[in-house]
């Protein structure tokens, strides 16, 4: 378009006028799509609501669709916010402006946040309104199709929405940094967060029965071939979590399809052993740096499925994140320094690139 030529003053207007015209359009498209909702069209096209159907229409997601036929049903008795918009006022600010029952003007001192937030204000909030925002509470787990990965989705009303938005963010906050010195993004460590407050801080060990294709499973090092009962994949890396910390039995499956026996039943560390290494460890976290004495775990350093006996010189005390996140989920390998006996950790051997 040659614009490394215009003027960076020359660029800035042309994009504010563009975006005038855009709201223009808006003007337009909010009285056709009032027209629409009349006329029901999105029931004739079997959408379940106008959202679906705009957002079908015009190839938009769902929050655009959303704002379009919030800014539409809102400005439908107020014709000044509909002006507002015809003369070049952004979609965001008419929208926002919509929820403010009075004539606020348009508020040009402040910024959409800033509109919104005075919206926040003045809107009345009704009991009936407070106790449908907590019966319509809800949260969602879908596991993909092989339950490899998990997602969450929710909504929670105002106060039970900042009680977890704390207390996420100050458990977030108290994860130490991981070995090697990066803390790992907000989102990463909140979710971590989310999955430490949800384990106990003495969880019993968990009885699992962990099935084994021996042909797959030796073919790729554990990575395939491994199940759990009740149907998730399991990985090398989730095998020796499990395999460390809970009661389990193995069977097998072998190459012409025959199950063998279950293997033996093992606990990994009985409580008395699990006392007398806590008590070794001072009752905290043995990583070098780590004084946790939050939700304390007991490690095999050779694990129990490599031949490591569950004997005292083979445990170790750590603590949830160090244990779990460090060493089962990021495949860092915990020792013991020759110097001080404290814990740190080997980062892990990254497979080369194919």
């Amino acid at each position: 378009m040659g614009l490394e030529r215009v003027s960076t003053d020359l660029l800035e207007r042309q994009l504010v006028a563009n975006r005038e015209l855009e709201a223009r359009l808006h003007a337009v498209n909010l009285e056709i799509l009032e027209e629409l909702d009349r006329r029901q069209v999105a029931a004739l096209d079997g959408c379940r609501s106008l959202v679906e159907w705009v957002a079908s229409r015009l190839d938009v997601g769902p929050e655009t669709a959303r704002k379009l036929v919030s800014a539409m049903k809102r400005t439908v008795d107020r014709p000044e916010l509909r002006r507002a918009l015809a003369d070049g006022v952004s979609l965001d600010r008419v929208e926002a402006l919509s929820w403010i029952e009075e004539e606020p003007g348009r508020l040009e001192h402040l910024d959409v946040s800033g509109v919104r937030r005075e919206a926040a204000l003045r809107r009345r909030v009704t009991p009936p309104e407070e106790h449908r925002s907590v019966r319509d509470r809800f949260l969602v787990l879908q596991p993909s199709l092989d339950e490899s990965w998990w997602r969450i989705r929710g909504g929670l009303d105002a106060v039970s929405g900042a009680v977890v938005d704390t207390a996420l963010t100050e458990a977030a906050d108290s994860l130490p940094s991981l070995p090697d010195g990066t803390r790992g993004d907000g989102p990463w460590r909140r979710a971590t967060a989310l999955v430490e407050l949800c384990v106990g801080s003495e969880p019993p060990p968990a009885q699992v029965t962990v099935f084994v294709d021996a042909r797959h499973g030796a073919a790729t090092g554990g990575e395939a071939g491994t199940v759990l009962e009740v149907g998730p994949r399991a990985g090398r890396l989730a095998l020796h979590a499990v395999l460390c910390d809970s009661t389990v039995e193995v069977t097998a499956r072998t190459e012409d399809g025959r199950y063998m026996e279950y293997g033996r039943r093992v606990r990994t560390t009985p409580p008395a052993l699990r006392r007398a290494v806590l008590h070794r460890d001072g009752g905290v976290c043995a990583a070098d740096g780590c004084r946790s004495r939050y939700r304390l775990q007991i490690h095999h350093l050779v694990p129990w499925s490599e031949g490591g006996t569950t004997e005292s010189d083979n445990l170790v005390t750590l603590c949830w994140y160090h244990h779990q996140v460090v060493t089962h989920q990021l495949g860092y390998t915990p020792y013991r320094h020759p110097d001080h006996g404290r814990i740190r950790f080997r980062p892990p051997r990254r497979a080369p690139p194919e």
